[in-house]
């Protein structure tokens, strides 16, 4: 019929592992911002989002558990809280009228983890649904 899930400790460590590089990456590539005429665009905070989107539905349905592509969600924004707060101002958030595109974007990403998270586990549930039989 098709393999196993994995044992639960290697589905935990792997959703703690994608949690923690979702939250890196997609930390180092939110800020990347492309201007078109006097817009900001913020194309990295949005591709971040889809990385980290992709990593916790991932997770979840290795697993067949959609607590795993929570727990990796919760890992990520865990991540992206502890680096918000870094004195090297990693993402700026916020309101900033001399970066405003990047303020927008750093807000989309620290703000969109959570809703990437909730969307991930709302997918896993679909697709793992057992499917009826009429």
């Amino acid at each position: 019929m098709g393999t196993s899930p994995p044992r639960r400790s290697a589905a935990v460590l792997a959703a703690v592992g994608a949690g923690i590089a979702a939250g890196v990456l997609g930390t180092l590539l939110h800020g990347h911002v492309l201007y078109a005429g006097g817009a900001a665009l913020p194309v990295g905070a949005l591709a971040a989002l889809v990385l980290a989107g992709c990593l916790f539905l991932l997770c979840g349905l290795w697993a067949r558990n959609v607590i795993l592509a929570a727990v990796a969600g919760a890992v990520a924004y865990s991540v992206v809280a502890l680096l918000s707060t870094s004195s090297k101002t990693l993402i700026l958030t916020g309101s900033s009228e001399a970066a405003p595109g990047l303020a927008l974007a750093g807000n989309i990403w620290l703000f969109g983890v959570l809703v990437v998270t909730l969307g991930a586990v709302a997918l896993g549930a679909v697709v793992l649904r057992p499917l009826r039989r009429p």
